[in-house]
């Protein structure tokens, strides 16, 4: 088997020894989507037993349910490797060996040597949560995000820039995310603030609370799979 360049293996040492006592999980592919590396906590995420040996192994021959997906954790590593910069999913599937489903934020960076050559990709993964700016200015606990929302105020399309707003993302990263234009996001925002009958953040992020709405993700973001952001 055709592994990583040997030349390259300190490289991949300094960032294992980085990873190996994170206590997110991360770990490291080459540009031919094999497993390199996961640290602990990446096995405990992925639910992969402690004695499988990951090296050279492609995400189709993990025994883990999760490995259905494996198409599409190539097309994010590709992705990565074609843009040669980060990569953003939100990946949903039974994380941990639960049986429920579980949306995390996963994100992909190449991988560079000194030569400014692409020689791999690493990941990690975290919890999509509702922590959103006010709950951390009360010193409230992330709460359990969920689907189920008694609104109708606003509507599907709103819902899901409100929840991009509660997630802090910019007017620019949302636009982007949608592929239209700022001025529409700008727009649709305005709407937003008009139904409200709020002017600032702060007094948005207050009337999500009151409404419930700084726990709801958009059902569209929790079906098991992969949503490219």
């Amino acid at each position: 088997m055709d592994l990583p360049d040997k030349n390259n293996d300190i490289y991949f040492k300094g960032l294992i020894a980085m990873m190996e006592h994170l206590s997110e999980p991360w770990g490291i592919k080459d540009l031919h989507s094999r497993h390199i590396y996961m640290n602990q906590a990446a096995y405990l995420y992925t639910n992969t037993p402690l004695d499988f040996d990951i090296e050279g192994k492609r995400d189709d021959e993990f025994p883990a349910h999760w490995a259905e997906l494996s198409s599409e954790f190539i097309e994010h590593d590709k992705r990565t490797e074609e843009s040669q910069d980060r990569v953003t999913v939100i990946e949903t599937h039974y994380w941990y060996g639960k049986e429920f489903l579980m949306p995390y934020i996963s994100e992909k960076l190449p991988i560079f040597n000194d030569k400014k050559e692409l020689i791999g990709v690493m990941w990690n993964a975290k919890p999509l949560n509702s922590l959103s700016p006010l709950k951390y200015i009360n010193q409230q606990k992330p709460s359990v995000l969920t689907t189920e929302i008694n609104n109708t105020t606003f509507t599907r399309s709103e819902l899901d820039v409100i929840f991009l707003m509660l997630q802090r993302r910019s007017v620019k990263e949302i636009a982007k995310i949608y592929n239209i234009s700022t001025k529409t996001i700008e727009n649709r925002i305005y709407t937003i603030y008009q139904k409200s009958d709020v002017h600032t953040q702060q007094q948005f992020e207050e009337f999500c609370k009151v409404a419930h709405l700084d726990n709801y993700i958009p059902d569209r973001l929790v079906a098991k799979g992969i949503q490219f952001i």
